[in-house]
């Protein structure tokens, strides 16, 4: 009897109880990608098609009002592979956080969360995730990166003239790990205590201009990247001209100013500029602490464009050139990236469009240079 008058009032409790639904979202990008080497004399060339799954991701989102002005909020997403089901995991992480609101000052997040300025770059990058995500500014720039165990305070929006400002800090703990590590679709920081490692970002956007300037100091960040050179092979030195350690990861010091301009006859012109040094080479993964020692400074940047077609809305065509230029500390010459893009895109609706890609990529050391065409196209559905 004392089991079954238990259950009616459990029953009649959640029966007077509403629950905010969560929001269940994401993306499946998949694209047809051909590479196509071009060596010097004596070095092989590489030519490859893939089918590539571009950051598809999926995502549940939600919040609940606790009062007039504060509410719980949660996210949780994961990269899935449309291509091949992920090597060895089905579903990575992305962003995994938990935090609180208030209308009026601000919200605080914990979790594992984009670093303010990686999340700069999405504003200008118009070939974001493209080619496995080797195509995009991540491809060959530091700066993209997603940190385990931060908490993150952003700023309400505060009204300037026609636009809002806005501030996001974010601070990370190593947990006392002597280095950063690599983990499951991010990195953890060196370091035992909160804020050893920081993220920030100032934005300023209104209805034709975004501008913004972001600073990481000793944030993991990914050094000597090759774009979309032979995109699928890990293996350094299978059919590539220049022989230099690639892909090394160590704490990074990046500041990042981006700018936007969007004109009323669909036209917008995008530009970023950042300069990376390394804060501690030790604090390196084991594996890269030679190579980090001898990396000086990185300086990046892109300019580029999309056009919405004013007589056929769902036509767009846009351009993006990136460059990156890594110099040493010791007598090896720079590592330089020149990487052109254009595109087209069909837009069926909003969620769905196709797209086709054009680029040619460099990478120079010295006297030693390999060349990449690319051709692909693609398909892209977000819910």
């Amino acid at each position: 009897m004392k089991t079954k008058l238990a259950t009616a009032i459990a029953f009649s409790l959640l029966a007077g109880t509403t629950f905010a639904a969560p929001t269940f979202y994401g993306e499946i990008d998949l694209s047809l990608d051909h590479v196509q080497a071009d060596n010097k004399n004596g070095v092989e060339d590489r030519h490859i098609t893939d089918l590539n799954s571009n950051n598809s991701f999926l995502g549940l989102k939600g919040d609940e009002k606790l009062t007039d002005r504060l509410s719980a909020l949660y996210q949780a997403e994961f990269t899935f592979y449309v291509d091949n089901g992920g090597s060895t995991d089905t579903f990575v992480p992305r962003n995994l956080l938990i935090g609180l609101k208030d209308e009026k000052l601000g919200t605080l997040k914990a979790g594992k969360i984009d670093t303010p300025v990686k999340q700069l770059s999405s504003v200008v990058d118009t070939f974001n995730n493209y080619v496995a995500n080797n195509a995009d500014v991540a491809g060959i720039m530091a700066g993209e990166n997603r940190i385990d165990n931060v908490l993150v305070y952003e700023t309400p929006a505060f009204n300037v003239g026609e636009g809002k400002l806005e501030a996001k800090l974010q601070l990370a703990t190593g947990e006392g790990n002597d280095t950063i590590n690599s983990t499951k679709g991010g990195y953890t920081v060196a370091g035992r205590g909160l804020g050893d490692s920081w993220s920030s970002s100032v934005v300023y956007s209104d209805k034709t201009f975004v501008a913004g300037l972001g600073y990481d100091k000793a944030i993991p960040s990914r050094f000597l990247g090759r774009g979309f050179l032979n995109a699928d092979n890990t293996a350094p030195l299978l059919g590539q001209d220049v022989t230099a350690s690639r892909n090394v990861i160590a704490e990074a010091n990046t500041i990042r100013a981006i700018g936007r301009i969007n004109l009323d006859n669909g036209l917008s012109l995008r530009a970023l500029y950042q300069n990376s040094d390394i804060e501690n080479a030790s604090a390196s993964p084991t594996a890269n602490q030679a190579a980090a020692a001898t990396i000086d400074d990185a300086q990046a940047w892109l300019i580029g464009a999309e056009y919405n077609l004013p007589n056929a809305k769902n036509w767009t065509v846009k351009g993006q050139y990136s460059y990156s230029d890594v110099t040493f500390n010791n007598a090896s010459p720079d590592f330089e990236v020149n990487q052109i893009l254009a595109g087209v895109d069909y837009a069926f609706s909003k969620q769905v469009k196709v797209y086709g890609t054009a680029g040619y990529l460099t990478v120079e050391q010295g006297s030693d240079e390999d060349k990449q065409i690319l051709v692909g196209t693609g398909f892209e559905y977000k819910f």
